[in-house]
């Protein structure tokens, strides 16, 4: 009995330091990996509590007691951020990506589960666990891997290796048995979700609980095969092979497997790190936000392929060009729009630049955010009542909000939310925007979208298309 008071002690004060240090504890991650019941008992009893936490904080809500109410939806976001580092790397995946969910979570609960995007601490056994996965090509083509990871996460971590011809590689290793704790997690939680569905438990959510799970472990599956992260990456390269303020390392696939991915090195400057980058005379803050801006639209409105975590931990900048070049580093979470959502979200931001209120609305029309029966007219009224208030961003500064117009609501939600819905697809763009805004914002406090890519929609569109809807428009007349 001494003996279990001493090792809960210890663990407990390990959890602490854990804690204040805002690192990620995984001490007990191979621990509920064997002990499936357990686990799911712990994972119950926590979405009780939080359920538990949301409803006496809506209660207090109701009772104007706002600042209460923010009190307990903080502390329980910071109990479920615990309990998800506890259960070990699926549930702190299902965490970074709640955490960037506008639709699931409130202002509250996003903090502490944004603490989970890359305080992970590594894994021991790195370079054993690379040996074991390329097995004789390691021998042949490696000279030496750096033995502690220069980057880690909840999936894997990151060594920088010497090859025999000399050239550095930055080397992406997964954590062993990740897909069996995967599938194990994943049947767990698809059954709790749907309960979630059939006791009608809700916390602001206009969607079903066994969606969101199913795009969630959509996600979780791509991003643990690096095969399809290294195709993303190289998508992502030939798009913008000839626009030199931006790169993406080049992928070595015969080096690169399920589990292991190898790319050529290319060192920056963290864009976590905004002190660096202004004490850097060969970079400019304000500069590398307007091009990831620009990276944004092009990938949004012309590619219609896009990376859904811009968060500063996967974005860097080097010296190549004056005021420095943008360097993507990471594609595991990636998602395509199709040629409405596409033609869609370029119209929408010539409408927010023009405040052109029919325009917006036959924006939201294209891109599918419209149900069916809309009342249009009500719409548009609310869209123009909301451009004369300046409630909306539109690229003149008139509105400061805490995310751009894109990145939030449509301009017209305030009056009229029951017109819209937010398919999957676009989910993940206001995710990628939400993200992208606090990075450029980061770079520079009066950073707003609509603004930083106000210059560059006709390279969007294609110059000569873009003149004439210009015109056309000012003829009155459709564009085409």
């Amino acid at each position: 009995m001494r003996r279990r008071l001493v090792c809960a002690c210890i663990w407990l004060s390990r959890l602490a330091a854990a804690w204040r240090s805002g690192a990620v504890d995984t001490s007990r991650w191979e621990f509920y990996a064997r002990q499936p019941v357990l686990r799911g008992a712990r994972l119950g009893v926590g979405a009780c509590r939080a359920a538990a936490a949301e409803w006496r904080a809506r209660r207090l809500a109701r009772r104007a007691k706002g600042d209460a109410a923010a009190r307990v939806r903080r502390r329980a976001a910071r109990r479920v951020a615990d309990l998800l580092v506890e259960l070990g790397p699926t549930y702190v995946k299902l965490g970074q990506i709640a955490s960037c969910r506008r639709e699931l979570v409130d202002t509250e609960w996003a903090p502490p589960l944004q603490r989970l995007q890359d305080q992970v601490p590594a894994f021991p056994g790195g370079e054993a666990e690379l040996r074991r996965r390329l097995g004789r090509r390691f021998e042949e083509r490696f000279e030496a891997v750096d033995g502690a990871p220069v980057a880690a996460a909840s999936l894997g971590q990151v060594h920088l290796a010497t090859l025999r011809d000399g050239r550095r590689v930055a080397v992406k290793v997964q954590r062993p048995n990740l897909k069996a704790i995967y599938d194990k997690d994943v049947a767990l939680l698809r059954t709790i979700f749907k309960a979630l569905d059939r006791f009608k438990v809700s916390v602001g959510v206009d969607q079903a609980w066994g969606a969101i799970f199913d795009d969630a472990a959509d996600l979780l599956y791509r991003e643990i095969d690096y095969r399809c992260e290294a195709a993303h990456a190289r998508e992502f390269a030939e798009n913008f092979r000839d626009a030199p303020w931006v790169t993406t390392p080049e992928i070595f696939d015969d080096l690169s497997t399920e589990h292991v991915l190898t790319m050529a090195y290319v060192p920056g400057v963290s864009l976590k790190d905004v002190a660096a980058i202004e004490a850097d005379p060969s970079l400019d803050a304000k500069s590398l936000a307007r091009n990831l801006a620009r990276c944004y639209l092009l990938q949004f409105c012309r590619h219609g392929f896009f990376n859904t975590d811009p968060h500063a931990g996967n974005l860097a900048a080097d010296a190549a060009i004056p005021k420095g070049r943008l360097i993507v580093y990471d594609f595991g979470q990636a998602a395509r729009l199709d040629e409405n959502e596409r033609a869609g979200a370029l119209m929408l931001l010539e409408a927010l630049l023009d405040e052109d209120a029919e325009l917006c609305v036959d924006a939201f029309s294209t891109m599918g955010v419209l149900k069916e029966g809309y009342d249009r007219e009500a719409i548009v009224a609310t869209v123009a009542d909301n451009f004369r208030a300046g409630r909306v961003a539109t690229g003149k500064g008139a509105a400061r909000r805490g995310a751009t117009a894109a990145a939030g609501p449509p301009p017209a939600a305030d009056g009229a939310a029951a017109d819209f819905r937010l398919p999957a697809t676009l989910a993940f763009v206001s995710r990628a925007l939400s993200q992208m805004q606090g990075v450029g914002e980061a770079l520079d406090p009066a950073f707003e979208f609509v603004g930083a890519v106000a210059p560059h929609v006709p390279e969007a569109k294609g110059g000569a298309k873009y003149a004439e809807d210009r015109l056309r428009r000012a003829f009155g007349l459709a564009a085409r």
